[in-house]
């Protein structure tokens, strides 16, 4: 398989995720993310597409991050108390997307260093970029979500200020 078909098939398993993850979540703030996600997903499977066809590259950059600080404001302040928090497990599944992005990101890297083509070197460096975006949007997700858990579970030693 090569790079190409190998990066194809992480951008599609990385999508289908994202839309599972939409699909299992009630919060609709929390879904429209996860679609979003699963767009530049989709966005990201093209790009791929047209560089092993040697088409003209679509431009990699999104603007996923105001769009995700949009529906992060809208949760918050809708944000459950009390005993209604989000289970673990989902924090859970959340934690799993990061693990994907986390290896979205480092695949492209070390195929940009290796890459003959400046094309495909830069197309490669702004995927990787890319996919660190997404990995802080999973990762404030992660924090949002559980900080009510482990906030509680760890009150009286963790969140002492130092003077």
């Amino acid at each position: 398989m090569n790079i190409y078909d190998f990066a194809i098939d992480f951008e599609i398993e990385n999508r289908e995720f994202y839309e599972e993850c939409a699909a299992n979540t009630p919060q609709e703030d929390l879904k429209k993310v996860f679609l979003e996600l699963a767009g530049e997903e989709k966005k990201h499977e093209n790009i791929v597409r047209q560089l092993k066809e040697n088409k003209e590259v679509d431009e990699v950059e999104a603007g996923i991050l105001p769009k995700a600080k949009e529906a992060f404001a809208k949760i918050s302040e809708n944000m459950p108390t009390g005993d209604s928090v989000m289970a673990e497990e989902q924090v859970d599944v959340y934690k799993k997307a990061i693990n994907l992005e986390t290896k979205s990101y480092e695949f492209y890297k070390e195929r940009a260093a290796e890459a003959d083509s400046e094309l495909v070197k830069n197309t490669f460096n702004r995927l990787a970029e890319e996919e660190k975006k997404h990995e802080r949007i999973i990762d404030s997700i992660i924090e949002m979500v559980d900080r009510p858990n482990t906030w509680l579970e760890n009150a009286e030693w963790n969140h002492l200020e130092d003077y």
